[in-house]
Formats: structure tokens, sequence, C-alpha cells
């Protein structure tokens, strides 16, 4: 607006740039630290066994839970869109090969196999063909269900060692951040503006003055 007394021109500053909600993913401190806590238990001693402790990397059927933990972990820690293909690729390799290890287990254990096999489909379904971000968020809410309900499970026997509660506990996190992450997800479905383009725009409102004055 012209002052024609004066001949000011007064503008409204430009506000600076915030970045979106969108970017902010607050579930990152709780997925990250949830998952790293789950691999870790895959080397405490998780139930008592007949003559020893059982430790989880030795049964290799019970692997997925905690190997699940390290991939999320390692996403939290590390999340960047420009790497969300490799993510998403890290999960659905995953699931592929607990379906593929269960179809040979079910030969030798068929009840343990089954249900590997049911819950990889599952995994491998919910992952689907597609690359987006809330495939991954939605993957971390099916693995930290799953695993809550089989900690659980294990934990209300006699036999339960710390490794199990501590999986548990772990469980309960990353069901928990994976859900905030699609929370996250669903209130930053606005459009982004990229930082260059709000530059160059808030560039242009203070030449504005100038400009009107010239002319």
């Amino acid at each position: 607006m012209v002052d024609v007394e004066t001949g000011s021109v007064a503008v409204d500053p430009p506000s600076p740039y915030v970045a979106p909600a969108s970017r902010v993913r607050r579930h990152r401190s709780l997925t990250g630290l949830s998952g790293i806590l789950l691999f870790a238990c895959m080397f405490l001693p998780a139930i008592q066994g007949c003559n020893h402790p059982v430790i989880p990397y030795e049964v290799p059927p019970l692997l997925p839970p905690y190997l699940y933990g390290l991939v999320f972990a390692v996403i939290a820690m590390s999340w960047s869109p420009k790497r969300l293909t490799y993510w998403v690729t890290a999960l659905r390799l995953l699931a592929a090969l607990i379906v593929a290890a269960s179809v040979g287990l079910v030969v030798l254990v068929p009840p343990v196999g089954a249900l590997e096999l049911l819950l990889g489909t599952i995994l491998l379904l919910i992952v689907g063909p597609g690359t987006t971000e809330r495939r991954i968020a939605s993957t971390g809410v099916a693995v930290g269900l799953i695993s809550m309900i089989w900690f659980g499970f294990w934990s209300a026997t006699p036999d339960a060692l710390l490794g199990v509660y501590l999986s548990f506990a772990s469980s309960i996190g990353l069901f928990l951040g994976s859900l905030a992450w699609l929370r996250d997800l669903s209130r930053g479905s606005g459009v982004e503006m990229p930082r260059a383009v709000a530059a160059a725009a808030a560039r242009r409102v203070r030449r504005a003055p100038s400009d009107i004055l010239a002319g």
C-alpha cells in the first residue's frame, strides 16, 4: 500500500519459512530406542530351557522380531526421503525371507512354520508393492502389535527371563512410535513449499517497495 502524503510504501514483511509438520517426525526417538533395545534383546536370555537359558540368536525361527527392531532403529536414526526406496526394499526383503524360511519350517515343525508363514505373508502384504512412508509406518504398527502379543505371552510364563520382559517393553515402544508416525503423516498432508521457492518469494517481496517507487 502507498502512502500518498509521504510517498512511503507499506509492505507486509515476509513470514519466515517454517518447516511443515510433515517433516517433523516426533516418533523417531521412541521408535529408534525401542528398535535398538529390541535388537539387543536378541543376545539376552529369553526363557529358561531344560538345561540352560535360551538366547534368541541361537534359535533362527525366533529372529524376525529382533531383525525388524534393527531395521526400524536404522530407519528412525537415519531417516531421509531420499532413502525411502531403500527402507521399503529392506522391509519387503525381510518379509520375503520370513516367508521363504517358513516354507521350509513347515516341513520340520508344521505349527510353527505355518504361523510364521501367515505372519510373513501379512507383513509382505502390508509393505506391498508401493514405495511410501505410510507403508513403512504401517509395517511398524503391525510388527509392534505382533511382537507385543508374542512377547506378552512368554512374559506371562514362569520360564520368562529378562530378555523377554525387555522385548515386550520395546515392542510396546515400537508400536506406539509407529502409531505416532502414522498420526504425523495424516496431519502433514498439505503441499510443502521448497525452501528455494520460499526464499525467492521473500526476495521479490523485499524488492517491491523500490519497484513501486521507480515506477
